[in-house]
């Protein structure tokens, strides 16, 4: 786990420096504060969505955390599983677009039901983050509530606040654009 912990805040940074240098080229001061300001939305780009998996390492731990931080701009929010013998923990986080790890926060270790790898369930949110300890992600419970397992050892739970008719296709391109992925790592 500290592995993961010390991949991931690289990860992290690496991306937060890119994002930062895109932004001074991009936006003056007072055009950044606007946009600053304005409330976060989940992004349904089909260019993003087509990003997701695009020079994914060999590395399966750095895998799952760049798939997870690339779908910050896709979901409103969501948590990164980590499988330690059949209970899944939670080990990252994102909300608004911004990823951390999770520190301090005491959750309860999940059984994810069997399935197959890509497979999207659907289950109600508010139990889902009552079992996590993060009722943050979503507290008004409107959120659906997607898990996807990406890989034997890792999964992520995410929220978005899509319209059921919009959310199954995007949640669909997610998949398919996963599946892609991963077959060619």
């Amino acid at each position: 786990m500290d592995r993961f912990s010390q991949s991931f805040v690289s990860k992290i940074n690496q991306l937060q420096k890119r994002f930062e240098s895109l932004l001074e080229e991009d936006i003056d001061k007072k055009h950044e504060e606007a946009h600053l300001a304005r409330h976060f939305e989940a992004s349904q780009d089909l260019a993003l969505v087509r990003g997701l998996s695009l020079g994914l390492p060999d590395n399966h731990i750095d895998q799952a955390i760049i798939v997870f931080s690339r779908l910050a701009m896709l979901f409103d929010a969501g948590v990164l599983l980590e499988n330690d013998d059949g209970h899944w923990k939670a080990q990252a986080k994102f909300s608004q677009g911004h990823s951390q790890l999770i520190k301090g926060v005491k959750s309860d270790s999940l059984s994810l039901p069997e399935m197959s790898l890509l497979t999207v369930l659907s289950t109600a949110s508010g139990p889902m983050l009552a079992k996590l300890n993060l009722p943050e992600l979503d507290p008004q419970n409107r959120a659906s509530c997607l898990l996807l397992k990406m890989t034997p050892d890792f999964a992520v739970i995410l929220f978005s606040n899509l319209a059921d008719i919009w959310l199954k296709d995007h949640i669909e391109n997610v998949r398919k654009e996963l599946l892609n992925g991963f077959s060619e790592t």
